[in-house]
């Protein structure tokens, strides 16, 4: 790879870079210079090819045209920092064959917790107990990680980024999932680090609002292309954004489709006598963590619910209990359609009846099948295509494809989306088997302002169908339901007095 020259102050240079995928091109004709003291953002909509700009420079992809020269302290792949929303995958992965082999073998196998993750000598270093102490981990490096929430989740990443002391940090969507609270101290955090280091910084972003004022300068990407770029304070307005975020409906008008597909489909939830969920005095702890303590809550019969509550407090456990992914479930008193967990009731046909989206299942989901493929799967409730469906059921998952506008991209490898365009077929796939109870956590995660308008209108419509019950976990303020009936707070997740009913304020 050619490099720069050691006295440039250049850490990169592109020239004509173009990558492209399955056959499609997806990133065409970047001229790109970085200089050393700028920090840069990178916005688009889903599928602009963000992210592919990153997975160049961390060399995880290979540019078919163009060249990239490279500063040579920039060579090493630890001096190039990347924080990204899958990257918890591999990690998770580990603990889940460590449960496979605690099933199998009886023996019960020690939880990951943050310290085992690294070596002593890292730990003990003074720079790395700063570091701690700068992300808010230093009083949590023996919980388990899969105890960690979103915010958590960010932090770690980071730390284990900046513990290689890199020239620099890429930080892809770094804020999504994090509650008001804990992306003002990631934003502070971030702010902290490029004052008082030489570390430069790409960020790249759906939301105008989460650019730090340390940004000097701004790129819009669109199909592709670069649709501006340069100084923040001059290419940063109104008009460069409403053409990077002005996109054709593609879509058909489909508020009758969707009262077709809901109603005809499954029953009218609100015809039954059973509360669809219901928790009982539950306790559940990771090690030395409580989670929950005494926890009782019924979710009424016909009524939206929204989980509110900062990172942490046990928002997405409570989808995880309701599903039954979260093992403690059999050792509390749940009830789950008048069926109590653990009783010998059919889990397949429990969750033929549930539909979840969650950024755990998007973290899971790595199967090498098409965009369409993935939709069709949510009928079966697998995770990959294996069991073939009816013509019919296929007509039901293209009139979903249509109506959030993925039939351009549905033959496109699932795991070559960006994070926005795979979150919305994994939406679809919730979707087709029309749930009773639909779970969504964190939904408009790695949307960008249309595809999040977009979504927020059909889930209100299936609010107001009555043919399914929905369960909204969500932090950002702009990103509120109408259909929503009921709020759920959870400080701590600790007390049923946290109940607030919408319709009383």
């Amino acid at each position: 790879m050619p490099k720069l020259a050691k006295d440039s102050v250049n850490w990169f240079e592109m020239k004509g870079v173009a990558v492209r995928l399955q056959g499609k091109v997806v990133l065409q004709k970047v001229d790109w210079i970085f200089v050393q003291n700028e920090h840069w953002a990178i916005l688009g909509g889903n599928g602009a090819g963000k992210s592919t700009i990153l997975r160049v420079l961390a060399q995880q992809i290979a540019y078919c045209e163009g060249t990239l020269r490279r500063h040579p302290d920039l060579q090493g792949i630890s001096q190039l920092g990347w924080v990204h929303l899958n990257q918890p995958l591999g990690l998770l992965a580990q603990e889940k064959l460590m449960d496979r082999w605690e099933e199998y073998s009886g023996k019960e196998q020690e939880q990951r917790t943050i310290r085992n993750m690294f070596s002593e000598s890292i730990l003990t270093k003074k720079e790395s107990g700063d570091l701690l102490r700068l992300v808010q981990l230093d009083s949590k490096v023996d919980r388990p990680i899969r105890g960690l929430s979103n915010g958590e989740w960010r932090k770690l990443l980071l730390f284990q980024s900046l513990i290689e002391s890199p020239k620099l940090l890429m930080l892809d969507e770094p804020f999504d999932g994090l509650d008001q609270n804990s992306k003002n101290d990631f934003q502070s955090l971030l702010r902290e680090l490029v004052q008082h280091s030489k570390l430069s910084l790409i960020l790249v972003s759906h939301r105008q609002d989460e650019l730090i004022p340390e940004i000097t300068d701004v790129m819009g990407l669109m199909d592709g292309k670069i649709a501006f770029s340069g100084k923040r304070n001059i290419v940063l307005n109104e008009s460069n954004l409403k053409k990077l975020y002005s996109y054709e409906n593609k879509a058909s008008d489909t508020s009758k489709l969707n009262r077709k597909i809901i109603v005809s489909h499954s029953k009218n939830i609100a015809n039954s006598l059973v509360p669809p969920v219901k928790l009982e005095n539950v306790n559940l702890y990771y090690q030395d963590h409580t989670v929950f303590e005494n926890f009782s809550w019924t979710w009424p019969t016909g009524e939206h619910w929204q989980v509110s509550g900062p990172n942490g407090s046990g928002k997405s456990t409570l989808v995880k209990l309701i599903v039954g992914e979260q093992l403690q479930v059999y050792s509390n008193r749940v009830w789950i359609f008048g069926k109590r967990r653990g009783s010998g009731e059919n889990i397949r046909d429990l969750r033929k009846r549930i539909g979840i989206v969650t950024p755990e299942l998007q973290m899971n989901y790595r199967q090498k099948i098409t965009g369409r493929k993935v939709v069709y799967s949510g009928f079966n409730d697998s995770i990959g295509y294996y069991e073939s469906i009816s013509e019919k059921q296929k007509e039901i998952a293209e009139n979903w494809l249509n109506q959030f506008g993925l039939l351009e991209i549905a033959e496109t490898a699932y795991l070559n989306m960006s994070y926005g365009q795979q979150r919305l077929f994994l939406l679809a796939r919730a979707m087709v088997k029309s749930p009773e109870l639909l779970l969504l956590d964190e939904p408009c995660q790695g949307l960008d302002p249309y595809q999040r308008t977009k979504l927020i209108n059909e889930i209100n419509v299936l609010g107001r169908s009555k043919a399914t019950q929905i369960l909204y976990i969500s932090h950002q303020i702009e990103d509120k339901l109408d259909c929503i009936s009921a709020t759920l707070f959870l400080p701590d997740g600790r007390t049923e007095s946290n109940l607030l009913d919408f319709s009383k304020l």
